[in-house]
């Protein structure tokens, strides 16, 4: 798999990962058990999130006393778990450095020997965590992590979490990612599995103390169902507290205000910033709250530095909204994140898009018809309605929307749609949860560049006897609206 739709892939996952809250506990553990078992079939790779790698809600943060400096004495963390210095060898992190999928900024800082060494382990009833590293830009941060099963039963996650000074993230975790270095999450009997947790962070992180948080659960479907529960006999906790400073690598940061804007289909996009650190390229934007059209992404997005007679491109970054992290609140701001640049002091520097993915604010709806079996609106003209099939197991009243996606490659973000919609006479109705349906958020893609969206939505089985037609708000859709152009954000000259 190549780099960008590595990527791609990323941010689809966290995407996924901002609306697991809004399905039953059942159905999370099994979509993920079902998700697991056919990926298996597929790659020996996988990206847990939160809220879709976990069965149940994240309980309370323990308190901890941060007494542990330079190999102090052994530290109760927590009731569960003993801290102690890690005895493990990691041997310079050889195995995060032979890896080939890791996110582009742990490579980076992996490349530049900035992680921090943190060799701190926890244990309790057979089960060790040792962190051997952690870091971070302030912005976004990795923690790397084993953990070693001495017992006679497979383990599992049942949650993972990181106490940052006075920021938790929260459950679902936005933008939490966990990811696993070999080809499975469960960690067989006398076995170790290694792990890289990663968040990003909000701005208001300040202090050094750091505490990550593990519960394992054995897998049996008894334990898989309890274990969201703290009490559960089959649910172990362990906490590894250590120290992080999340300005450790602000000397070698460097910011250019830039405050200039680019116009898109005569949209405005207001660039205020960009921030050069060692792990990633941050491009700050804020979408002008007086654009007729809501704007979800731009496409295919070039940051272009020169240096004397030298340019670099950097291509197909992630994406930081409010959706996948706490330092926005809206979706009126978004920021860009390419991989570390070669220049973060360049002669001149200029953003390049291909357009943007948009809808006109008046038309952040999709209405049906469900006795037509019609759609009456929608935003472009790329999106049908179909009927589920009987693999389905589909409800009564619920549809299959089937969007096509030219250029899918360019596209980190995909269609999302309300939990409620209204009938023809005003009235608000929640959508229905279906637990027995394998209709699910999916993306296929073609060797062509071209993918199918489907998106099932259940009305509900008296939805048929509803006034129609019926109006579903739109949180998220892909349109693109093809226009390049091009903004200088800096000129030395």
């Amino acid at each position: 798999m190549i780099e960008k739709e590595e990527r791609i892939l990323r941010q689809n996952a966290q995407d996924v990962n901002r609306h697991a809250e809004t399905f039953q506990e059942m159905k999370i553990y099994n979509a993920m058990r079902k998700g697991i078992t056919e990926g298996k079939k597929r790659e020996k790779r996988r990206i847990y999130s939160t809220g879709m790698g976990v069965t149940a809600a994240a309980a309370a943060a323990v308190l901890l006393t941060f007494s542990f400096l330079n190999g102090a004495p052994v530290t109760e963390v927590s009731e569960h778990s003993v801290q102690t210095a890690s005895t493990k060898n990691w041997d310079d992190f050889k195995a995060y450095r032979l890896s080939s999928r890791l996110d582009p900024a742990l490579t980076s800082a992996l490349e530049q020997n900035l992680v921090k060494p943190v060799r701190q382990s926890a244990e309790s009833k057979g089960y060790r965590v040792d962190v051997a590293g952690a870091v971070t830009d302030g912005r976004k941060v990795f923690v790397l992590y084993s953990v070693q099963n001495n017992t006679d039963k497979e383990i599992d996650h049942a949650d993972f979490s990181l106490q940052f000074g006075a920021f938790k993230d929260p459950y679902p975790g936005k933008g939490t990612v966990l990811m696993m270095l070999g080809p499975e999450s469960r960690i067989p009997p006398g076995q170790s599995v290694d792990f890289i947790y990663s968040t990003n962070l909000p701005p208001s992180v300040h202090s050094k103390e750091a505490n990550y948080h593990v519960a394992l659960t054995e897998t049996s479907e008894e334990a898989l169902a309890s274990s969201g529960s703290r009490k559960s006999k089959y649910r172990t906790d362990l906490d590894i507290a250590f120290e992080l400073d999340p300005d450790m690598l602000k000397d070698q940061q460097h910011t250019l205000t830039a405050d200039r804007t680019l116009t898109v289909d005569g949209q405005k996009i207001n660039v205020r910033q960009v921030l050069y650190t060692p792990l990633s390229t941050y491009v700050d934007l804020e979408y002008d709250k007086n654009n007729e059209k809501r704007i979800f992404q731009l496409i295919n997005p070039v940051l272009i530095s020169k240096k004397g007679d030298t340019t670099e491109k950097l291509y197909y970054p992630g994406i930081i909204t409010s959706d996948n992290s706490v330092a926005y609140s809206d979706d009126s701001k978004a920021t860009l994140v390419f991989k570390n640049s070669q220049y973060s002091q360049p002669d001149s520097v200029s953003l390049k898009t291909f357009g943007i993915s948009a809808v006109d604010k008046d038309q952040m709806k999709i209405v049906v018809d469900l006795n037509k079996k019609q759609i009456i609106e929608a935003p472009g003209s790329d999106l049908e309605l179909v009927e589920p099939t009987p693999e389905n197991n589909a409800d009564t009243g619920e549809i299959l929307l089937r969007q096509k996606i030219d250029n899918a490659q360019y596209f980190n973000t995909i269609t999302w749609l309300a939990d409620s919609f209204t009938d023809a006479q005003g009235k608000v109705h929640k959508k229905a949860i279906n637990p027995t349906s394998s209709s699910s958020y999916g993306v296929s893609k073609s060797m062509d560049g071209t993918a199918v969206h489907e998106i099932p939505y259940n009305f509900g089985e008296e939805a048929k006897n509803y006034p129609q037609p019926l109006t579903i708000p739109i949180e998220k859709f892909i349109n693109p609206i093809w226009d390049t152009q091009a903004v200088e954000l800096y000129s030395k000259n």
